[in-house]
């Protein structure tokens, strides 16, 4: 894990970490225009564009893991203590459901799922929890609003609200210490999470840390590209939601924002490397704390399954951050075999 405060290497590589030369990684995709063609974003027309960020077709199978992660979450459901839909607001996808550790007085960890802000829900993210609870950490699965019900900002505000509610009832609710909260989320769940660990999140006295996992960082090419039929977003959406203006925009001297972990998959494309890398400049630039873990070989979906791999670099640095390394859990099993 390589962590970055105020001082970064060159921009000669979308990816770094310890023992990993910038020649051996995917490096950013480099900007040739051709003038016949029409371009969208960067050096993408809108089919590539289109092609960067649809993971369902890129990723062989990614429909078949998703049905695995849903199948072994009903598992999860069945073999361990669960506190499900505990509302926080008033919509039916304002719920969380709590995996409480066996300890009183853990950690939590609130997680956010992906979709893009318009699919999937709250349960695909269970298969996680196992690896929390045998650790000592409370895991709190958070729902939200999606699109195009609501817009992404509606989806930001609904996160920091399931934030603001599990600050003030953690202890009372399941035995979870208060001053003790983390947030991670994978995909849009990733740049829900890096919302809360930005300049318009509740800062570092509610949240100690968090963990964006192959998270969109950058709205803009969600803007231009086939996504945005469903999220409607706008340019100024997309200012004020981006983690990666927002952070640009930072001052140097600006108070400490909870530390972030940033992890992504070498296989995921340029365009997830750049959402990673961009993120990473931006706060390292403005003094924040910010690391980066390297998930070799990993496409979008299996990277997230390195969240709860004992064997990962990026678990490691996760219970790190929430200081339960010394309960750090052995030979746990993955989501297709728990």
């Amino acid at each position: 894990m390589r962590t970055l405060r105020g001082r970064l290497l060159p921009r000669s590589s979308a990816w770094r970490g310890p023992g990993t030369s910038y020649s051996s990684m995917p490096t950013i995709r480099t900007l040739c225009l051709q003038p016949s063609r029409t371009y969208v974003f960067r050096s993408y027309d809108r089919a590539e564009l289109d092609a960067e960020y649809n993971n369902r077709t890129k990723v062989p199978g990614a429909v078949d893991i998703l049905h695995r992660w849903a199948e072994s979450g009903r598992r999860v459901r069945k073999d361990f203590a669960v506190i499900p839909h505990i509302p926080y607001g008033t919509h039916e996808r304002h719920r969380l459901d709590c995996f409480p550790a066996a300890a009183p007085g853990g950690p939590v960890l609130i997680f956010v799922h992906g979709g893009y802000w318009h699919t999937l829900d709250k349960t695909i993210a269970h298969f996680l929890a196992p690896t929390y609870v045998r650790a000592g950490v409370n895991f709190v699965a958070a729902g939200y609003r999606l699109c195009p019900e609501v817009r992404v900002r509606d989806a930001v505000a609904d996160v920091a609200r399931a934030v603001a509610w599990v600050h003030g009832n953690a202890e009372t609710e399941f035995g979870g210490d208060s001053s003790r909260i983390f947030i991670a989320g994978h995909s849009a769940g990733g740049h829900l999470a890096a919302m809360m660990c930005g300049p318009r999140g509740p800062g570092s006295r509610v949240i100690k840390g968090g963990c964006s996992i192959s998270g969109l960082h950058d709205l803009e090419p969600i803007r231009l590209c086939y996504l945005n039929e469903r999220l409607l977003l706008d340019a100024e959406e997309v200012r004020e939601n981006s983690p990666v203006a927002l952070a640009r925009a930072l001052p140097l001297r600006a108070p400490a924002l909870p530390h972030l972990l940033l992890t992504v998959g070498s296989e995921e494309g340029p365009e997830y490397l750049r959402q990673c890398d961009d993120l990473a400049h931006a706060l390292g630039d403005a003094g924040q704390p910010v690391s980066v873990v390297n998930s070799l070989s990993a496409d979008h979906f299996t990277v997230c399954e390195a969240f709860s791999d004992p064997e990962h670099d990026v678990l490691k640095a996760m219970l790190r951050m929430m200081g339960q390394t010394r309960k750090a859990p052995r030979g746990i099993a993955t989501a297709d075999q728990q």
